[in-house]
């Protein structure tokens, strides 16, 4: 017996209970990430841009510097959101920082959730992606640190979504915008665009040929956020001459010895090696993911799934033959892998009834494995070296300074005096001293002068500093500042006792 066709009504109330399931799903991974904000202390590298988004929010303006910082649009993004909270630079903390971040994943999980109900893909699809994005580790980790690479990701996957577009003057100024605002985020944006428009251009659908108005509408889209946010907004012309400049420095990076890895490293992100500790791989999403790339290659896939492995894979080929390596640099393919296990689903699902209970099971199942995964990681256990989603992360004993500090200050009738001997300044110690008046940093030669600090923070990598300690101090704790790196702290006697003396 044949199947009723859907009538009308039947039809948009199935695609208001799509749409219902979708935002359900972004507003419980938006709730997840927001637990994140403030559990652990900056990494050395969100501290870094902290601090420069602060001084912005000081006045002191910004100019892009193509050696050692990526991309303007973190800065001056983070600044203007936090003005636009109310805020200003007394109240940009931790959690105002990544708050900003959080904004990116918040968009992030609607674009995924609420785009194929748009193009015409199956509504199914949006709250797939969705549900397997709310817990997913990597994606729930980078959305809530305070770096380039979520607001990367969106651009870029807000890119093929706009390829993949009707041609309109619209869809052309906002495919332009969505590329300069990437190009301003990070410098690796071209080769994320390119194999994404390589994607696209294979597999999409015959079109119209663009005209010239149809590219000036796009390369003004792309002018816009690139001219204004290399340029300091005008005060900077040189900022548009070092946005090419940078690609000669930055190949300096790729080539140096920090941070290099072989190029199997990444299956040791993504669990499937192991690095100790428990059993930290999102097994049942990868095997989704790697079943929903071979169904892609089928003839009868839609073009977004054919790009999307496209995009995936060729990024994680490139970033594992390059011998640079940072977890962070899997968010965009991660987002590629939950689209693709979505996929999976979404074809099982359409063989029956049972196979949509299947379906329905392994979503669910894949999804709480992932938040098993993500309570150990980000909860438990996220300054532990042998967590692979976390790299070199402050770990939260560090803060125990912070509060010595405080400890310290409370018996003064003036700023305390601290003295901080580092090569690299021990961050992201600088930022959590940023209001102190008297704290002296120093990277290889300490002061002559050690015993008028009141506290002496040294950094292990310069050797020991317990045997050559001025007379009067006490070295007071050790603390770790990443895998291998330890702070050793030393306070005048007389300040320590007039603190913790007991009555």
């Amino acid at each position: 017996m044949a199947r009723p066709r859907p009538t009308p009504d039947s039809s948009s109330r199935r695609q208001t209970v799509w749409l219902l399931l979708a935002l359900a799903a972004v507003f419980l991974g938006l709730f997840w990430r927001g637990q994140h904000l403030d559990n652990r202390p900056l990494h050395a590298d969100e501290a870094v841009q902290a601090w420069q988004t602060w001084n912005l929010l000081r006045g002191e303006g910004y100019r892009y510097d193509p050696l050692d910082r990526h991309g303007p649009s973190l800065y001056y993004g983070a600044a203007m959101y936090h003005r636009l909270l109310g805020g200003d630079a007394a109240t940009f903390d931790d959690v105002a920082a990544r708050r900003f971040v959080l904004l990116a994943g918040a968009l992030t999980l609607a674009l995924f959730a609420l785009a194929p109900l748009r193009r015409g893909y199956a509504p199914a699809l949006g709250v797939l992606v969705a549900g397997l994005l709310a817990f997913e580790t990597l994606s729930s980790l980078y959305q809530t640190y305070f770096v380039q690479e979520a607001w990367l990701a969106l651009f870029v996957w807000s890119f093929v979504f706009l390829l993949l577009a009707p041609r309109s003057h619209s869809n052309l100024f906002a495919l332009g915008l969505v590329a300069g605002l990437a190009q301003a985020t990070k410098e690796v944006a071209p080769l994320y665009l390119l194999l994404a428009w390589l994607g696209v251009r294979r597999f999409r659908e015959p079109s119209t040929t663009l005209t010239w108005p149809d590219r000036v509408w796009t390369v003004v889209g792309f002018l816009i956020p690139f001219v204004a946010l290399y340029s300091s907004f005008g005060s900077h012309w040189g900022g548009l001459v070092d946005a090419f400049r940078t690609y000669a420095l930055q190949a300096q990076r790729i080539g140096g010895d920090a941070h290099h890895y072989p190029w199997w490293h990444y299956l040791r992100t993504f669990g499937v090696l192991p690095t100790g500790g428990p059993a930290w791989g999102q097994y049942p999403l990868l095997l989704l993911a790697l079943v929903g790339a071979g169904l892609a290659l089928r003839r009868s896939a839609a073009p977004l799934h054919r790009a999307a492995t496209v995009l995936t894979v060729g990024l994680l080929v490139i970033h594992s033959a390059i011998p640079y390596k940072t977890p962070w640099l899997m968010l965009t393919p991660m987002l590629g892998l939950c689209l693709l296990a979505a996929y999976t689903l979404l074809e099982l699902g359409r063989r029956g009834r049972w196979f949509a209970a299947i379906a329905a099971v392994l979503l669910v199942g894949t999804m709480a494995q992932s938040a098993h995964v993500g309570r150990l990681a980000l909860d438990r256990y996220p300054g532990d070296a042998r967590n692979p989603y976390f790299y070199q992360q402050t770990p939260r004993p560090f803060l125990r300074v912070l509060d010595r500090i405080q400890d310290l200050e409370r018996v003064l009738d003036r700023p305390l005096r601290i003295a901080v001997v580092s090569p690299d300044h021990a961050w992201p110690l600088p930022w959590y001293l940023r209001n102190r008046e008297q704290a002296g940093f120093f990277d290889q030669k300490p002061p002559s002068n050690l015993n008028t600090w009141d506290v002496v923070i040294w950094d292990s990598q310069l050797g020991s500093f317990a045997e050559g300690q001025p007379d009067g101090a006490l070295m007071v704790d050790y603390v770790g500042l990443r895998p291998n790196v330890l702070l050793e702290i030393s306070v005048q006697r007389g300040l320590f006792d007039r603190t913790y003396a007991t009555p």
